[in-house]
């Protein structure tokens, strides 16, 4: 194999792994009246992952400072049921 031969098939193989290893800072993100959406490679999750997503997604909200804001604007129950309405959602 010539050396022409070699670089291109390393290139195509770097192109591959690229497109394989995407990073999450890379995916494109939106936000709508629907919530905030993205687009993301591979097999859809199942029910447990989401839920498992769902879980991190609530406690990473619960730990932040817009949290604190809820409750003192809504009372902790309020902003808690607010709380279980943000989910992960799949849509095709």
């Amino acid at each position: 194999m010539g050396r022409k031969s070699r670089l291109k098939k390393l290139r195509r193989e770097n192109k591959l792994n690229n497109q394989q290893n995407i990073n999450p800072e890379q995916l494109p993100v939106w936000q709508d009246s629907e919530g905030l959406h993205t687009l993301m490679p591979g097999e859809p999750p199942s029910e447990e992952k989401l839920a498992e997503m769902t879980a991190v997604y609530q406690k990473n909200i619960r730990n932040s400072e817009i949290f604190t804001f809820m409750v003192k604007q809504f009372g902790k129950k309020k902003a808690e049921e607010m709380l279980k309405e943000c989910k992960v959602e799949l849509r095709p």
